[in-house]
């Protein structure tokens, strides 16, 4: 049976997870092109990227766009034509983004531009993700006593809400891994000792202490859960900092399974690549588990992507189900993100309606669930 596509094309995005735009864009070639990979090695940069299938598709999707053509030499000189405020709302506008959220812990601050200052450049919703790990590094350098590092954190954590997040942020996989388990106070306060010390002596902390990191998440948990704000976890795909192995979402059963914690909605992140259909059972099969597909980074290609779209969609609910960018520091990746969830998402349920697994109508609300309605409830964005 031959059937009409899905088009979702006009249906407004809500990107629930990216991160700031950098004052500093990139100026040549080798600079841009590591906006493209989480490998740190520059022989990678310099001689794989520039032949793997996804990045050659991002060329393409750029160059078409731009009016260039597909060379990474065009779209810098397009880029470097335009002032760049023009340049990045031209992205966004095309992008129909409605919201966007951005983890306001990376880049740094001191290196990005603001949460206000990107609204009024983009012309959209902008609204901030607070990242657990680096507020507590921060609060690390100022606190002396455990005791008062708690009271700290319990003060920012409670009126994060009030204070303008519309999310919590952990990226405990990169640092200890997402096999969470209970601290007791004592154990975590005799952790802190060696943390703090170590802080002190070299002006600034990268923390990677598991008693320390399992404590203050569970407990930020535990404070979401009572606002009903959410929580996302970095899961899956990332750079050589990261263990994949303990960045497998099953992990976080613990979590999904106390019920103190029922109340705080999880989003499991970059959609737990390669573990996508272990994010899709907890979905399926905990109230407060979501899953997030990002549609720029990881670079997966064209049907990567709708494989694990289809892996999302063919075993959770659409109503669980949420899309991003995680577009990192330029305006390209917000766009590309928004264009590839419409097309992508469109694909797979088109598939499903020629398969007979569904309706047009309801392909269609699926659709919309997926690119913006489940954040806006989720988020409280309305």
């Amino acid at each position: 049976m031959s059937t009409s596509r899905v088009d979702l094309s006009a249906v407004p995005v809500v990107d629930n997870h990216a991160h700031p735009l950098v004052l500093q864009q990139p100026q040549d070639v080798e600079a841009f092109r590591r906006y493209w990979s989480e490998a740190w090695a520059l022989e990678v940069v310099q001689q794989d990227v520039p032949h793997a299938v996804s990045y050659l598709w991002t060329l393409q999707q750029l160059g078409q766009f731009l009016g260039v053509a597909p060379t990474e030499e065009a779209i810098l000189q397009r880029r470097s034509e335009t002032p760049f405020p023009q340049y990045a709302r031209h992205f966004v506008e095309a992008a129909n983004l409605k919201y966007l959220l951005l983890d306001v812990g990376y880049p740094p601050p001191e290196i990005a531009y603001g949460v206000e200052e990107t609204a009024e450049m983009l012309g959209i919703g902008v609204r901030r993700i607070l990242r657990l790990e680096t507020l507590l590094q921060d609060l690390v350098m100022r606190h002396s006593s455990f005791d008062d590092l708690v009271a700290a954190f319990d003060a920012e954590v409670s009126q994060a809400r009030d204070a303008g997040f519309v999310a919590l942020k952990s990226i405990a996989a990169y640092r200890t891994g997402l096999a969470i388990e209970p601290v007791t106070d004592d154990r975590a306060a005799a952790a802190y000792g060696p943390v703090r010390r170590e802080a002190e002596q070299a002006g600034s902390i990268r923390l990677a202490s598991k008693p320390l990191i399992d404590y203050f998440v569970v407990r930020a948990i535990r404070e979401a859960a009572r606002q009903e704000l959410p929580v996302q976890f970095h899961t899956g795909y990332g750079d050589p900092d990261l263990d994949l192995r303990l960045a497998n979402p099953l992990h976080l059963r613990p979590i999904f399974e106390d019920a103190g914690l029922t109340s705080a909605p999880i989003i499991l992140l970059h959609e737990s690549y390669p573990y996508t259909a272990e994010a899709a059972y907890l979905a399926t099969v905990y109230p407060n588990a979501y899953v997030d597909i990002a549609f720029t980074l990881p670079p997966l290609d064209r049907r990567e992507l709708r494989r694990v779209v289809g892996a999302a969609l063919g075993t959770a609910p659409a109503s669980k189900v949420m899309c991003s960018s995680d577009g990192v520091c330029i305006p390209e990746q917000y766009w590309l993100g928004a264009m590839r969830a419409r097309d992508i998402v469109g694909d797979v349920l088109s598939q499903m309606v020629e398969d007979d697994e569904l309706g047009a109508d309801d392909a269609s609300r699926l659709g919309r669930m997926v690119l913006r309605d489940n954040a806006m409830r989720l988020y409280e964005l309305g």
